[in-house]
């Protein structure tokens, strides 16, 4: 476990050691799918620098916390002149003295047993260390999701602008025919002024659409962490791929792998054992010490060595190792506190995607149907109207009808799509797609 942790911090190190600059710009692919979206988004999303960062961190933690278990080795040297008086009898004169003083002194200190301080605040760090490892894969799962989601908005809103663009070819149709009939008297000016004003909104609502579409691009890039210097396409994406799993599996999955909940029950593990460390301060601790030092008034300088051992307890210290325990304590009741609240949102996440999910996926048998209905619908009109027995009015609202239910298919598609990235990002499978 911890070689293939050291692993993943070489990869990552190597990763984002690219310049910040190359890494806010770069060339997309032509046409862009979603999975190179997430790969660009991998190596280039800010987050996930920090997120790198805080697992080093944690593991320089670890590393601290095991370096009680080694000996202590420290080397000292220093040199002092004194003068002065230096009274030695009072009966003589005092004599004025100058001299040297050198000294050089190598120390070793070794902990011997200190009845589970250490291995607490080490079983501590290393819980801490693999929560930050498991906060580092719920970064990457967000950012994978973000960047899945902001696909499919930006897949949506080229949808959109192609049901606009039809609408506007429609209403151009309809306003030729119109002056066409006027033109020879058989339909009034009234059918031209309807057909104009459709045609107006029929263009409103493709500039509002176009603007959509650059905004969905910058919100893409956004999600990515780096923004393109040239011209790319998306795959049009929108599909209904299969999820066949029950709530209740659902749940379970969430319950083992979603990384959130990973990382608060270590935390809550490293809380539990840091009160275990705590409390062992009011245990004695054993440890062998030795030196060897060289010291003269001047060189060749002498030698002298010591060794032995020491054992020290607190008495009394003002009720402060006490009032550490009591704060401990309070760490974990709070860990366990969080731990419940979180695993109750996660629940209710997988619940509300897995509900959304199938309600979108009802929602696109039956605009389908609704597409179809609209399209009869409107040839119907155009009909009445070519024969002369229809109204423009007839036109219009079958062309906003048609508009309406093609753009509701559409959003049932990206909201199935939405919700199945969402419930797979709630589960914490996200990554395994």
């Amino acid at each position: 476990m911890k070689y293939s942790l050291l692993l993943c911090y070489a990869f990552f190190f190597f990763l984002f050691s690219v310049p910040l600059h190359a890494q806010l710009t770069g060339v997309f692919p032509e046409s862009l799918t979603q999975e190179q979206a997430v790969t660009l988004a991998i190596m280039h999303h800010p987050s996930l620098r920090g997120a790198e960062a805080a697992t080093r961190s944690a593991s320089a933690g670890v590393t601290q916390a095991q370096s009680n278990y080694f000996p202590m080795l420290n080397v000292s040297a220093g040199g002092t002149r004194t003068g002065g008086a230096a009274p030695i009898n009072p009966a003589f004169r005092v004599p004025i003295l100058t001299y040297n003083n050198y000294i050089t002194a190598l120390s070793l200190q070794q902990n011997l047993y200190d009845f589970g301080k250490t291995s607490g605040r080490v079983s501590a760090n290393e819980e801490l260390m693999d929560a930050s490892f498991t906060d580092f894969q719920a970064t990457r799962d967000s950012v994978i999701a973000n960047v899945q989601l902001a696909y499919i908005n930006f897949v949506q809103s080229i949808r959109v602008v192609k049901v606009d663009s039809e609408s506007v070819a429609q209403a151009e149709e309809h306003l030729k025919q119109s002056q066409a009939f006027y033109s020879v008297g058989t339909r009034p000016q009234y059918d031209v002024t309807t057909a104009e004003v459709n045609l107006a909104n029929a263009n409103v609502a493709l500039i509002t659409g176009r603007n959509q579409v650059r905004i969905a691009k910058l919100q893409l890039e956004n999600a990515i962490g780096m923004y393109s210097t040239t011209y790319y396409t998306v795959h049009d994406s929108l599909e209904t791929p299969a999820f066949a799993v029950t709530l209740d599996s659902a749940k379970a999955v969430a319950n083992e792998s979603r990384p959130e909940l990973r990382s608060a029950q270590a935390r809550y593990v490293s809380a539990q054992s840091s009160v275990s460390a705590t409390r062992a301060q009011h245990l004695p601790t054993v440890s062998l010490n030795g030196s060897w030092t060289w010291s003269s008034f001047d060189f060749p300088l002498q030698s002298k060595w010591n060794a032995g051992f020491t054992l020290s307890m607190p008495i009394f210290e003002g009720f402060a190792i006490s009032s550490q325990v009591e704060q401990a304590e309070a760490v974990v009741d709070e860990a366990q506190a969080g731990l419940d609240e979180l695993m109750e949102g996660v629940m209710l996440q997988v619940e509300q995607n897995y509900l959304s999910l199938r309600e979108a996926q009802e929602r696109i048998e039956a605009s389908k149907k609704l597409v179809t209905q609209a399209k009869e619908n409107l040839k119907l009109a155009e009909g009445r109207y070519n024969s002369g027995v229809g109204s423009p009015i007839e036109i219009t609202d079958a062309q906003v009808t048609l508009s309406n239910a093609q753009i509701t298919s559409i959003q049932a598609l990206a909201d199935y799509n939405s919700s199945l990235i969402r419930l797979r990002q709630a589960m914490g499978v996200i990554a395994q797609n």
